[in-house]
């Protein structure tokens, strides 16, 4: 399969144009030379032209466009209170005339800060369902889509972290843009480094790069679970977008990639020694800021392969956004 062919077939599943594309990859030139390190570059996400941006503008493309096909008016996703997914959604629900109902554990605090600031400003819904597990909270939204559904309103949910099937295709398409660019500029890239959290972003990416070849060494580092955890839902992913594309290759997770837990921590919304430490240094180094539980990760990561000579050749750092949520970490 070629890039056309593929570009073809994700188009026949359904997008909208939503985010600004391609962003920009370029070099990072003090990076490159703190570390005396392989050139090293940067895929830009966190400019993706919605809202805050990010990588999930994205996946947005496809479920949105889903939402719309099956005619409904109402968006409902869940997150932690700094959900970059929530933002991103009610940006999008806004550009497109939807409603959007966020739902949020814990309590809905005095002052709003970060990305619950930008989800007001958007005009979105917040519920807050106090203490919760991730799981109880996801349980909740098909009965709030019923509660809806008696009110006259069409719902679409979005489920965990658009981490599916149809959110991935976003990442196909992401993974046919970056290729693009390195032809285009000649850049020496052979390995890129991405964060993995459900493993929505990363399970695009193994995918679309196992179809076309494998040009790319595809690093995940993970930011909530152990390397077995993450592996198992990234297949799963791509179980889904193969069933909805109807591409009949099969990509096994653990042959097309690389999986580290080695940097998450604590997991997921908790920070390291290391990925606060990023959060000045990389600013200072580039003029691009990470946050410090999330993206930073994959940057502490590919600094430490390089100082530790674990990799070779031109390297990328996709910078997955979520410059909002920073405002409510310190």
């Amino acid at each position: 399969m070629n890039k056309q062919q593929l570009s073809t077939a994700l188009e026949k599943a359904g997008r909208l144009r939503l985010g600004q594309f391609p962003t920009p990859l370029h070099p990072l030139a003090q990076f490159h030379k703190k570390l005396n390190a392989p050139t090293a570059y940067i895929k830009r996400e966190d400019l993706s032209g919605l809202g805050p941006g990010g990588n999930k503008v994205r996946s947005l493309e496809f479920l949105m466009a889903e939402a719309l096909k099956q005619g409904c008016d109402t968006v409902i996703t869940a997150g932690g209170q700094q959900s970059n997914l929530c933002t991103a959604t009610a940006s999008a629900c806004a550009k497109l005339g939807l409603k959007a109902v966020l739902v949020h554990q814990g309590e809905e605090p005095e002052n709003l800060v970060g990305n619950l600031l930008l989800n007001r400003l958007l005009n979105a819904a917040s519920v807050y369902i106090g203490e919760a597990s991730h799981e109880q909270r996801d349980a909740y939204l098909p009965v709030l889509a019923k509660e809806l559904a008696l009110k006259g309103q069409k719902t679409f949910i979005i489920e965990n972290g658009a981490s599916n099937g149809r959110g991935a295709l976003g990442y196909m398409a992401g993974f046919i843009e970056i290729m693009e660019q390195i032809e285009l500029h000649q850049y020496p890239i052979r390995a890129i480094f991405v964060p993995g959290g459900n493993g929505g972003l990363a399970a695009g990416l193994v995918y679309a790069n196992a179809l076309l070849g494998q040009p790319l060494s595809v690093i995940v580092v993970s930011v909530e679970y152990t390397a077995p955890v993450l592996r198992g839902h990234m297949q799963r992913i791509i179980d889904e977008a193969q069933d909805i594309l109807q591409i009949p290759v099969f990509c096994d997770v653990e042959k097309s990639c690389r999986i580290t837990d080695a940097y998450m921590g604590e997991g997921w919304g908790h920070n390291t020694e290391e990925s606060m430490k990023m959060t000045y240094d990389f600013p200072q180094m580039e003029g691009i800021f990470v946050e410090n539980v999330y993206n930073s990760k994959p940057l502490v990561a590919m600094q430490d392969f390089i100082i530790k000579e674990k990799v070779s050749g031109g390297l990328c750092y996709l910078h997955s956004g979520g410059f909002s949520s920073l405002f409510a970490q310190f």
